[in-house]
């Protein structure tokens, strides 16, 4: 048994490392690690590639953790005794090879869009929810960073307070504090925005 779940994660890791941002953007003739914020997630993807190709490396980042979560619950993991923690610890194998990615040095993206997909496989009335308020705050705010955060903290506690496993609750903690760690730098920029005067 803990022989296939560490293969389990070690797959997942790995095809979640794959840097979609990189590869959409090195197929468009831009290395988008050397323009705009550097970092290689759909928000980047967006400023340097435009709109369209945003979606398409979020639609990729979300797809690519999805895939190997799906693949092993409908594997034997999905049939284990404990499978919530089994599966859990797959997803949290594929948000971490995206936020480190051993194919960039460990140095990775933020991990909203592999968690978005993590839970879409797991949990998907979570998944539909950080979706819906990600887009609703962003078309608010106008901020990606602030939806990004919203959206976590929405599915974060619409698994806390439902009767999720528990194994799926340690999860949701553990890529919420993830992605909150990886936002900081978003969240010093937003503090001294607002402390300029205009």
């Amino acid at each position: 048994m803990a022989l296939s779940v560490l293969g389990w994660c070690l797959f997942a890791y790995l095809i979640a490392a794959i840097p979609m941002g990189v590869v959409v953007g090195y197929l468009r003739g831009v290395d988008i690690r050397q323009l705009g914020s550097g970092n290689i997630g759909a928000t980047n993807a967006s400023r340097v590639l435009g709109a369209k190709w945003g979606l398409v490396v979020f639609a990729l980042d979300v797809f690519k953790a999805y895939l190997p979560v799906r693949m092993a619950m409908e594997s034997g993991l999905g049939d284990l005794p404990d499978a919530p923690s089994a599966l859990a610890w797959v997803g949290l194998a594929a948000t971490l090879g995206h936020i480190f990615p051993v194919y960039l040095g460990f140095r990775g993206g933020k991990g909203v869009a592999c968690a978005l997909g993590v839970f879409s496989a797991l949990l998907p009335l979570a998944g539909l929810i950080a979706a819906v308020i990600y887009v609703q705050t962003l078309a608010l705010t106008r901020v990606s960073a602030i939806g990004s955060l919203t959206a976590v903290n929405a599915a974060a506690l619409h698994i806390l307070i439902t009767d999720a496993p528990p194994a799926y609750k340690g999860l949701v903690v553990a890529i919420a504090a993830l992605i909150w760690v990886r936002h900081r730098g978003n969240l010093r920029e937003l503090s001294r925005s607002r402390r300029s005067p205009p």
